[in-house]
């Protein structure tokens, strides 16, 4: 469904890291298995989904009541305790206050499980596609959308928590950027230039159309502003 496009999309921007679909459904796909692996946080099954197809579903998200919350999944009694005990630590050291937790995106869609995957290997369509990038490459698909272009307002970006970016996509149809927050990149090993990108999934073959013609663009301009800078020999080295 996705090989080409996909494909196409790695070769653009040179990613270390495959694209990874999450689709959230009410049954489960045929041939789809589930992951009964305990992880601690629901970021964790982003690393997962880059080595195949699985499902998981609300208790499978339980040890993570702020992803769990996210994600949109009805959250136990014993999950909503874990989830005020954890907000109280994080307002405890001035981290995130309980008035932010009300304003946090959730997935509205009607969903028993969420499909993760590599998202040249997913089987459905995918709501979101969610992509670990560096700076370079996450300017190049803000360009590609038009998210840096000044008419069109700038590029929104979040820090915490990471995983609201895939609702916070679902809900307006647009690219959601986080910068990676304390638990993201302590889950997923983010590196120190490393952000987290979610794109509608329905946006995705549009945006890798565009991003051709931006690579071009830019690899044309490379050499303008090397030779530019060449000409002051004061800022060699």
């Amino acid at each position: 469904m996705y090989q080409e496009v996909t494909q196409r999309f790695i070769e653009l921007l040179q990613l270390p890291h495959p694209p990874v679909g999450l689709a959230f459904v009410e049954s489960i796909p045929e041939n789809v298995q589930h992951m009964a692996t305990p992880v601690p946080s629901a970021c964790t099954y982003w690393r997962l989904g880059e080595k195949g197809v699985f499902y998981a579903n609300a208790d499978d998200h339980q040890n993570c009541p702020i992803g769990m919350m996210t994600m949109g999944f009805t959250m136990p009694e014993s999950a909503q305790a874990r989830a005020q005990e954890l907000v109280g630590t994080m307002a405890s050291v001035q981290y995130f206050s309980p008035a932010e937790v009300s304003a946090l995106p959730v997935i509205k869609k009607p969903h028993q499980s969420i499909v993760y995957g590599r998202l040249d290997q997913m089987p459905i369509v995918a709501d979101v596609v969610l992509c670990i990038l560096n700076t370079q490459q996450a300017m190049l698909i803000a360009e590609a959308m038009g998210n840096v272009n000044w008419l069109q307002g700038g590029q929104t970006a979040f820090g915490r928590p990471t995983c609201g970016v895939i609702p916070r996509t679902m809900l307006t149809g647009e690219t959601s950027m986080s910068f990676g927050c304390i638990g993201a990149r302590t889950y997923i090993n983010l590196s120190p230039a490393e952000l987290v990108l979610t794109v509608p999934g329905d946006k995705f073959v549009g945006l890798v159309e565009n991003l051709a013609t931006i690579v071009s663009a830019n690899n044309a301009l490379a050499p303008f502003h090397q030779g530019q800078k060449e000409l002051f020999p004061a800022l060699k080295g």
